[in-house]
């Protein structure tokens, strides 16, 4: 934090990345989100204020109250950042022999990272760097740079066997894309749906316990008539009477609770969000594993592509 307000990104923003894969905490989000505005990356900081935001969800009301302050700056920071995130579409040509590989990779973000090709992927702004790499083949780099609002398509190119590798620098401009996002690293099961299917198990539970109650019940009715006559009966008619005032009550209570338990199941489920978010609008975006096909190959595992919208 203190190498953060002295602006020293750096070496802040590594470290926040750690803290939180050392501890889940939205705060820490948040922090790295600002860290990486600061810094530059903006659509880094873009993905991180949203992982921030779907984070609140799960957070016990008290705590989703102390985050109020910073839930606002980052709903206001997102939407201030969403016009201003690059775009890049990639495209690989259709002679490319199938199982090439295309990542791409920054100074800041050195690792490489799949690309998704086809559709308009947010990046940072500043020098990139993506690779193909053809089964058999040696890799190709190409360096583009691309600025703030920027929207680029890049037509990749693929090294034949005996190619040597090739670093290009490209660059052209394209008509505005719909926006897109990368998926969040870390969804889990919301506070909401896990009640959902609390209360759904509990319905489940209980009509089948006033299923079988009421199933005793009934099944004592012809040992009662046969062992009682004019309100008087014998030791057999006894103990029926008796079963029957037990699991009577049993099977009513079981069946009321059951049927509760159903209808709060059902309530919630019609009324659930997409997704639910804290004091917002809905807002988010969705991961979905791409076809293995519009990867050139790639595994649907590695090849994700990020849908957001608004509303």
């Amino acid at each position: 934090m203190a190498d953060l307000q002295a602006g020293r990104h750096d070496a802040a923003c590594p470290l926040l990345r750690k803290s939180y894969r050392l501890e889940k905490r939205p705060r820490t989000l948040f922090h790295l989100a600002e860290c990486e505005e600061r810094a530059g990356r903006i659509a880094t900081a873009a993905l991180h204020y949203d992982e921030y935001l779907d984070a609140l969800e799960r957070l016990s009301p008290p705590e989703q109250q102390d985050e109020a302050a910073r839930q606002k700056l980052a709903l206001e920071r997102r939407e201030r950042l969403d016009a201003d995130i690059p775009r890049v579409t990639f495209r690989l040509p259709e002679t490319a022999p199938k199982g090439t590989k295309v990542t791409r990779s920054s100074k800041a973000s050195p690792d490489p990272v799949p690309v998704v090709l086809g559709v308009p992927v947010p990046v940072d702004p500043g020098e990139q760097w993506v690779r193909t790499e053809p089964p058999g083949g040696p890799p190709r780099d190409r360096r583009f740079f691309v600025n703030r609002r920027e929207r680029q398509t890049i037509d990749l190119t693929v090294a034949q066997p005996g190619d040597e590798a090739k670093t290009v620098r490209y660059s052209r401009p394209l008509e505005p894309v719909p926006v897109l996002l990368p998926p969040s690293i870390d969804d889990g099961m919301s506070g909401r749906r896990l009640g959902m299917y609390i209360a759904g198990g509990v319905g489940l539970a209980g009509v089948v316990a006033g299923s079988i109650a009421g199933w005793v019940t009934l099944s004592q009715k012809e040992t009662i008539a046969e062992n009682c006559r004019d309100s008087f009966c014998n030791k057999t008619g006894e103990e029926a009477i008796h079963t029957a005032a037990v699991a009577s009550p049993i099977s009513t209570a079981s069946f009321g609770v059951g049927l509760g338990a159903l209808g709060v199941a059902v309530v919630l489920l019609l009324t659930e969000p997409v997704p639910a978010r804290v004091g917002q609008a809905p807002r988010r975006h969705l991961g979905a594993a791409a076809d293995p096909e519009l990867w050139a190959g790639g595994s649907a595992r590695e090849a994700v592509a990020g849908m957001r919208w608004v509303w």
